[in-house]
């Protein structure tokens, strides 16, 4: 019989447990090969890869060096040019050299020139500008007004003329406001003498209806060219000044307002050429002076360029911070462009030093391993060393310890990764062990002790091991066990016992049949079966007991229904259970899974039962609080004075009659679970 349990790890494995320090686990004593001549080549190369991985860390320290110098002196640009405009953005905080090297790192945009980033340096720097009215359009018409000029000024009246007045036309306008003002009079109003019908007649024949007629035209088409002229000049004088516009449309509006300065005295010179025609008309409807080129008043002067920069002014001043980020962004553009490439050239030098190092730190660690690997295949033992390792990797599913030959051939030696395998876990010393402990019974070659003629004895395998590794194990036992003639596996893990009732349901349900069938040999030697082994007093002494499987754990390996069952059974039977000194232990249990789920916000058992007594009005369950500090923490050493049937049945029914009290709908649900009797536990009055 080879028995596992913690004793035997303690007495043999003790000190290789604890890693670099651990003395030899077993002898080997084989004989060496000779590998001197492979190893000293080994030793010499690993040298060399080592002196080139330094110096290729060298490189990587200098590149690494440069980059960060890069993308400090553009830290430095950026908030030393722009933090005047923006004091709180630009900061070394906001642009940190981790963000500015990521924005070097990932720049594909075009790259504003030197110019493009003097330009916007210099913009940012200016104040808001203010919006100017929009372009009014340029006074027109006259052009159509001047159509008949030329007939205007060709044009003679019929009359007879007084010589007196044809030459002197002063006399002419005299005279010919005089009639206005003499319209109805018979005497003079200067001389006094009577005006004739004579002398009337004289005057209407050399003021006749054509000369009046011409002498208007020429006055009222003068007039409209003044007019159009002083509004031409008042359009030209109403035109905002450079001064007003931005930097950005000062030279395109300038540029625009002396063209359009220049096409205003152009049409000005045409109105006075026209004007001084239209006067002499007037005065003198007898002349034909000649009709100037007008052709120029067609249209006004053109606005478009004018206009444009007006609208482009107006919306940059609307826009103002718009159009200042848009210049903000120009330099950082600048800054960041016009380094990233060489940036990135910098890293890429770096990263193919960090891969250099690495690839040569790699392959020296490559070279170390085949170095340890020729050390050891001097030893026949390798390979029982490979078989645990591998067996690790199989119950962890990752090949993070391992399992060698030391460097003098004569033991194991536990690793994790390249090192020492220091500080295991409870779980890895566990599972370490009883690797160990099966594959050295399997090498065992003594007579009489080979595997089929062996009783192996595992005590609780699942110690401290996570889920993923206990169903690895859990297989790698029933695959290694089956081997031995007959295995026997204690455990308190309620996740083992279901993952072996379903492993060995089919074996086990074919044994409970032919048991049934009245087999004797597979009543005296099931070939599985499951017991459970408990505490209890018999004759006054508490000790051990074996049992069948409870009915309730061959569908359900729920704990807590376990526990359940077991306490309300206790709850029924007489003063003399036969499981005494489990109960206060179990309907402890009970109450921290049920009170876990009651009260989840509570950090600990204890003040989530106190949640829970304290709900009830009057707190009259505070001897199950009491009852569950005093009694139930036990480890076996409460006496039967203290822990007399009386008291344990009483204790215990309180237990679950507080359970009952808090949650009656789930109390009923769990007795139906577990086929356990409501009734069991009366109701008080």
């Amino acid at each position: 019989m080879a028995v596992f349990t913690r004793r035997w790890v303690e007495e043999n494995l003790a000190e290789f447990l604890e890693g670099a320090g651990a003395s030899a686990i077993v002898s080997l004593g084989r004989e060496a090969i000779d590998a001197k001549e492979e190893e000293t080549r080994l030793v010499q190369e690993i040298e060399e890869l080592h002196e080139g991985a330094r110096e290729a860390a060298r490189e990587q320290r200098a590149a690494d060096r440069k980059v960060n110098e890069m993308a400090r002196r553009v830290q430095d640009r950026i908030v030393s040019e722009l933090e005047e405009f923006d004091f709180k953005h630009y900061t070394k905080n906001r642009y940190s050299l981790p963000i500015v090297q990521d924005r070097l790192r990932r720049y594909r945009g075009d790259i504003p020139d030197d110019n493009a980033h003097a330009e916007a340096l210099k913009r940012l720097g200016e104040s808001a500008p203010s919006a100017v009215p929009e372009i009014p359009e340029p006074p027109s018409g006259i052009f159509g007004a001047l159509a008949g000029l030329a007939e205007l000024l060709a044009e003679t009246p019929v009359r007879t003329a007084i010589q007196a007045l044809e030459d002197d036309p002063t006399a002419q306008r005299w005279v010919e406001q005089g009639i206005e003002m003499h319209d109805g009079l018979e005497h003079c109003l200067f001389c006094a003498n009577e005006i004739s019908n004579q002398r009337r007649l004289q005057l209407a024949q050399h003021f006749d209806e054509s000369w009046l007629r011409i002498r208007g035209n020429a006055n009222n088409l003068r007039d409209s060219v003044l007019s159009a002229r002083e509004r031409l000049v008042s359009w030209h004088s109403g035109l905002p000044s450079v001064e007003l516009m931005d930097s950005e449309s000062q030279m395109v509006y300038g540029s625009a307002l002396d063209r359009a300065a220049s096409a205003v005295q152009d049409r000005l010179a045409v109105m006075d050429a026209v004007e001084r025609v239209l006067k002499a008309k007037a005065d003198d409807p007898n002349v034909r002076p000649t009709a100037p080129d007008f052709s120029l008043l067609r249209g006004g002067p053109s606005t478009t360029v004018l206009a444009e920069a007006v609208l482009g002014h107006n919306d940059r001043a609307a826009r103002h911070r718009e159009v200042t980020e848009d210049r903000e962004r120009t330099v950082l553009a600048h800054l960041i462009g016009s380094h990233s490439s060489g940036f990135r050239e910098l890293e890429d030098q770096a990263r193919r030093c960090a891969v250099k190092s690495r690839t040569s730190v790699e392959s020296a660690r490559l070279a170390e391993l085949r170095l340890d690997k020729v050390r050891q295949s001097q030893f026949t033992t390798k390979a029982m060393a490979d078989i645990l390792t591998r067996d690790l990797a199989r119950v962890y599913g990752k090949e993070h310890l391992s399992i060698a030959v030391t460097a003098d051939g004569k033991s194991y030696a536990c690793r994790r990764g390249d090192a020492p395998g220091k500080d295991l876990s409870e779980g890895e010393r566990t599972t370490l062990s009883l690797l160990y402990f099966l594959r050295k019974l399997e090498d065992e070659q003594s007579a009489g002790d080979e595997p089929s003629r062996r009783i192996v004895v595992i005590d609780d395998p699942s110690s401290s091991l996570d889920r993923e590794s206990l169903f690895a194990t859990h297989q790698w036992l029933v695959d290694t066990l089956n081997k031995f003639g007959q295995y026997i596996v204690l455990t308190h893990d309620f996740s083992l016992l279901r993952l072996f009732i379903k492993s060995q349901r089919s074996q086990w349900t074919k044994s409970r049949r032919r048991i049934r069938e009245g087999d004797v040999a597979e009543r005296h030697f099931p070939r599985v079966s499951f017991m459970e082994m408990y505490a209890t007093s018999l004759d006054g002494e508490r000790k051990s007991w074996m049992g069948a499987l409870p009915e309730l754990l061959l569908n359900n390996t729920s704990e807590y229904a376990y526990l359940f069952e077991m306490v309300m059974a206790g709850v029924a039977a007489s003063e003399d259970h036969e499981r005494l000194f489990l109960l206060p232990n179990a309907a402890r249990r009970v109450l921290e899974v049920f009170a876990s789920y009651k009260v989840p916000d509570r950090p600990d058992f204890l003040r989530q039962l106190e949640a829970l007594v304290e709900s009830r009005q009057g707190e009259p369950f505070r001897d199950v609080y009491d009852f569950c500090n005093r009694f139930s923490h036990g480890e076996g050493n409460e006496s039967v004075d203290v822990l007399d049937a009386r008291a344990v049945q009483g204790q215990i029914r309180r237990c679950m009659e507080f359970l009952r009290a808090v949650d009656a709908d789930h109390f009923e649900r769990m007795c139906r679970a577990t086929h356990t009797e409501a009734t069991a536990l009366p109701e008080r009055t």
